[in-house]
C-alpha cells in the first residue's frame, strides 16, 4: 500500500490531539479491546504517562504546546482573565506573548495544517491551513488562517464544537450534537489527509473527547447503561479513525498526545465564597456584575480554575495589600486552603497549594495568579459569587487532572517519545520538523 508524506524518509509528522484523554484510560480501552488500534499503535511504538500543566484547563495546555513555554512567558493562566478594573474577559491568540508553533513553521516556509487547536482565535493570517478551536464562537473567517480554508471546512459540514451548556439541558440532544460534530472532524481530517498537500506537519485536536469526560465520565461506573453503551461507541468510533489515520500515513512518524487527564468529579468547591467566610473577600449578591460585584477592602478573589489573586496595591485598581502585608497574607491563606476539608468525609480538598514562583517562569510572572491550587481527585474548584454552599453538586461526572495526561509516539518520533510533558511535546515537535 502506497501511503502518503512518505514518512520513512523525511522529518514530516501527523499528530493527533486528545483533550482531556487519560493515560490511565488509553490502558483500560486498549486492555478490554475497546481500542485495538490504538492497542497495536502502543505496542510498535512508546505510550507512556505525561504532566500537564498548572493551571490544568485547555486552553493554557495547547498555548503551552503551540508555544513550548511556561505560562509565565505566554501570558495566559485560565480562559478567563481579569483587567486591573476586574472587567472580565476571554483572552484570544493575539494574547499570547510568545511565537507560536505555527508561526515558526510559517517563517521557515513549511506547510502544515492545524485543526482545531485551543487558544487559536482569532486565526492568525497564514498561508497554511489553520482553523481555530476551543474559544472560537463559531466556524467564520475570523476562526480561519485564510479563505481557502473556510470554504473547503463548511463544504465539509465542519463544527468547531458542540455547546456544552446543552448538556444539562437535554443529555440525548447533547449525545446527538456530539456524535456528529465529531464524525464531521473526523471525516474532515480523512478527506485532508487523503488530499496529500504536502504538509510537514498535520495536527488534528479532538475537543470531543473532553466534552464527553466532563458530562459522561459516570458512564464507566455504570455497565449496561445507555450513558455506557455511548461511552464505549464513542471510543469505538474513534478507534476506528486511528485505523484509518494509519492506513493514509503509516505510524512510524504518528504521535497521539492529550493535555490533561480526567477523574470522576464528586463535589465543586467554590473558592470565593470561602475566601469571603474567611474574610478576605466581600462582594455584592449580584452575581449578573461578575467581579464588578467586589467590593472596596477586599484582598483576594478567585478565578477558575484554582487561581487567587490577592489583591495588591498598584497591580489592581482597588487593591489594598501593601507590599510589606502581601507575604504574611499570601502565607496565612495557602495555610487554612490546607486546611480545607469536607465537611462530612473529612477529605482534604487540596493536593498541592502553591505560590506563584513555584509554578511561573517568564516575563510576565507579575500577571500570573499568587496562589495556585492542584485539587484531590473528585473536588472541582470552581470561583462563583454570590450566595450558595461552599460545597455543590453540578450537571458535570469529570474533572481535570494535572499527572494523568498521555503521550503515543511512533518509531521515527525517539526524541518526542521523550518529553514528559505537554510543554515538552510541542518543543520536541517544532525541533524535529524545524
Amino acid at each position: 500500500m502506497t501511503m502518503i508524506f512518505g514518512f520513512g524518509k523525511t522529518r514530516k509528522l501527523v499528530g493527533i490531539g486528545l483533550d482531556g484523554f487519560p493515560y490511565s484510560l488509553a490502558e483500560k480501552l486498549t486492555y478490554d479491546g475497546i481500542m485495538p488500534n490504538l492497542h497495536r499503535l502502543a505496542e510498535r511504538g512508546t505510550l507512556k504517562r505525561i504532566k500537564s500543566v498548572f493551571p490544568t484547563v485547555s486552553n493554557v495546555a495547547w498555548s503551552a504546546f503551540q508555544t513550548g513555554e511556561n505560562p509565565g512567558a505566554f501570558d495566559i493562566y485560565g480562559f478567563v482573565e481579569l483587567r486591573p478594573n476586574l472587567d472580565m474577559y476571554i483572552p484570544s491568540y493575539d494574547d499570547l506573548k510568545c511565537k507560536t508553533l505555527w508561526q515558526r513553521l510559517e517563517d521557515a516556509g513549511k506547510r502544515f495544517a492545524a485543526l482545531s487547536v485551543p487558544q487559536t482565535y482569532p486565526a492568525p493570517k497564514l498561508k497554511g491551513f489553520l482553523v481555530s478551536g476551543f474559544l472560537a464562537p463559531t466556524l467564520d473567517e475570523r476562526a480561519c488562517s485564510n479563505p481557502g480554508v473556510l470554504s473547503q471546512l463548511q463544504g465539509m459540514k465542519y463544527e468547531i464544537d458542540v455547546d456544552p451548556t446543552v448538556a444539562a439541558q437535554s443529555p440525548e440532544r447533547f449525545k446527538e450534537d456530539l456524535k456528529r460534530v465529531a464524525e464531521a472532524r473526523r471525516n474532515t481530517a480523512l478527506n485532508l489527509l487523503q488530499q496529500d498537500e504536502g504538509w510537514d506537519l498535520f495536527f488534528l485536536h479532538v475537543m470531543d473527547t473532553d466534552r464527553l469526560h466532563h458530562f459522561l465520565w459516570h458512564a464507566q461506573d455504570e455497565p449496561g447503561g445507555p450513558d455506557a453503551a455511548f461511552f464505549y461507541d464513542f471510543y469505538k468510533k474513534l478507534d476506528d479513525f486511528l485505523g484509518k489515520v494509519v492506513k493514509l500515513v503509516g505510524d512510524e512518524n504518528l504521535l497521539i498526545c492529550s493535555d490533561h487527564g480526567f477523574c470522576n468529579l464528586r463535589w465543586e468547591v467554590q473558592i470565593n465564597r470561602w475566601l469571603k467566610r474567611e474574610g478576605y473577600l466581600d462582594y455584592e449578591n449580584a452575581p449578573e456584575k461578575g467581579y464588578q460585584a467586589v467590593r472596596p477592602g477586599s484582598r483576594a478573589l478567585s478565578l477558575v480554575p484554582g487561581r487567587i489573586h490577592i489583591l495588591r496595591q498598584g497591580r489592581w485598581d482597588i487593591g489594598v495589600v501593601t507590599d510589606n502585608e502581601y507575604r504574611p497574607l499570601r502565607t496565612e491563606i495557602m495555610d487554612k486552603l490546607r486546611a480545607i476539608k469536607h465537611p462530612e468525609t473529612g477529605e482534604v480538598v487540596c493536593r498541592q497549594v502553591m505560590k506563584s514562583e513555584e509554578v511561573f517562569q517568564g516575563r510576565h510572572v507579575d500577571r500570573a495568579p499568587d496562589i495556585v491550587i492542584d485539587p484531590c481527585n473528585g473536588f472541582d474548584l470552581k470561583a462563583k459569587l454570590g450566595t450558595g454552599h461552599l460545597f455543590e453538586k453540578g450537571p458535570r461526572s469529570g474533572m481535570h487532572t494535572y499527572d494523568d495526561a498521555m503521550l503515543l509516539t511512533g518509531r521515527g518520533l525517539s526524541a518526542i517519545a521523550q518529553a514528559d510533558s505537554i510543554t515538552e511535546v510541542g518543543r520536541r515537535i517544532a525541533k524535529h520538523i524545524l
